[in-house]
């Protein structure tokens, strides 16, 4: 079986390599960081005190790789392979390619940076990680060289050039996301304290209206009281929660634990990863009660194993409310009243109809979690919170009572 250790290498400006040796053969790799030999010991102990959590990280997702490869060589009896193709093997799986013994440090770092922000997203619960795959996929179709790529290549112009590109087979916003997903990466590379330079400084995205995702008031009232067929009245109803809990996200609404002892849920929002807390009026009650889970609020986690299955049966179903079952009782969407209504639209519908309402911008945006980063005394936060509770209950008056 081979070895493979981490050290550093004086002779290249203390830079990080790893040195991979079998059979008395050795390969070596660098790994495009710099350190001393006392910061990489601290950082491999399994007591470190080191400050530095993002290195710790990384070299404990590389070990967690290596000892990967050794037990799949293992099983491909391929455990006499010579030194420079495990380590080709080891860089394939670090850095998405195979790297010459000389490889330049900072070599490949755009697409590292890449994997290493989006499984930080790594969770059954969510779609995100997928989501940043995905925008990776379009970038390796649109450059071939892609894994050799730096920050520092990554420029306005590269980026204009990418836009065409998908300009091809996407629309504005779905490019627009594509851009946001490659800034993130920017930001999470900036926030770590990688010396680069951020193009989207010197960039502007622009954006076309979206289709309609909102309901008016007398579309959302029949939803409402609308007569469903037996298999569609949760769905229903989770829209009628969703939009009493503030639009409250499909995913949020499906890990929701308990109302605390205030009248209210409180939950870390899975999108923004804030806190958050919405006062639940009586009306919303009734539909927890209705449906009051064993381990969490609701027994959505008990029927469904992950939000986004839930999320698409839920909206299969709103796209189906008001046609007809076909024969054998088949549920189909022919002749559906809202053919595009999802879960999500209860968000949309919530803020539009607070709007008409004359409910201010600034109350709008605090009840979405919309809210800036300052930080603000526990008096503001209780008003500010007293104020959304209020703009809820007169959302909830309007379209449940017709009281304004």
């Amino acid at each position: 079986m081979f070895a493979a250790k981490f050290y550093v290498d004086t002779k290249r400006k203390n830079a990080l390599m790893l040195r991979v040796t079998n059979n008395r053969k050795k390969a070596e790799l660098s790994l495009g960081f710099q350190m001393t030999e006392d910061v990489l010991n601290d950082l491999l102990s399994t007591n470190s005190k080191s400050q530095n959590a993002r290195m710790r990280s990384v070299l404990r997702h590389w070990q967690s790789i290596i000892e990967d490869i050794k037990i799949d060589l293992a099983k491909e009896m391929r455990d006499n392979e010579d030194a420079k193709t495990i380590r080709d093997i080891i860089s394939t799986a670090f850095f998405g390619e195979k790297e010459a013994e000389d490889k330049n440090a900072a070599s490949g770092e755009f697409v590292v940076w890449f994997c290493k922000f989006a499984d930080s997203h790594n969770s059954p619960q969510t779609r995100t990680r997928k989501d940043y795959y995905h925008t990776l996929s379009r970038l390796k179709s649109f450059a071939r060289n892609l894994e050799s790529l730096n920050f520092s290549d990554i420029t306005v112009g590269w980026l204009e050039d990418f836009d065409r590109y998908l300009s091809a087979t996407c629309r504005l916003n779905s490019r627009n996301h594509h851009m946001r997903n490659i800034r993130a990466v920017f930001k999470y590379a900036l926030r770590h304290d990688l010396d680069i330079r951020n193009p989207f400084d010197r960039m502007r995205l622009k954006t076309e209206q979206t289709a309609k995702r909102s309901l008016n008031t007398e579309e959302v009232r029949e939803v409402f009281t609308m007569e469903v067929l037996p298999y569609a009245e949760i769905y229903r109803d989770m829209f009628k929660l969703s939009f009493m809990l503030i639009g409250i996200n499909p995913i949020d609404l499906f890990r929701l634990k308990r109302i605390s002892s205030h009248g209210r849920v409180d939950y870390q929002r899975a999108k923004t990863h804030k806190p958050y807390s919405i006062k639940v009026e009586p009306e919303a009650l009734e539909i927890i009660e209705k449906y009051q889970g064993t381990d969490n609020l609701l027994m959505l986690a008990e029927r469904w194993k992950l939000p986004s299955s839930f999320g698409a049966a839920a909206n299969k179903a709103l796209r189906s409310l008001g046609s007809k079952p076909a024969a054998r009782g088949r549920k189909r969407s022919d002749g559906a009243k809202f053919p595009e209504l999802s879960l999500y639209w209860a968000r949309h519908t919530w803020a539009t109809i607070a709007a008409e309402l004359d409910i201010p911008d600034a109350t709008i945006s605090l009840a979405l979690g919309h809210s800036g980063e300052n930080r603000v005394t526990d008096i503001y936060i209780r008003r500010n919170q007293r104020k959304v509770d209020e703009a809820n209950r007169r959302v909830l008056d309007w379209v449940l009572y017709g009281k304004r």
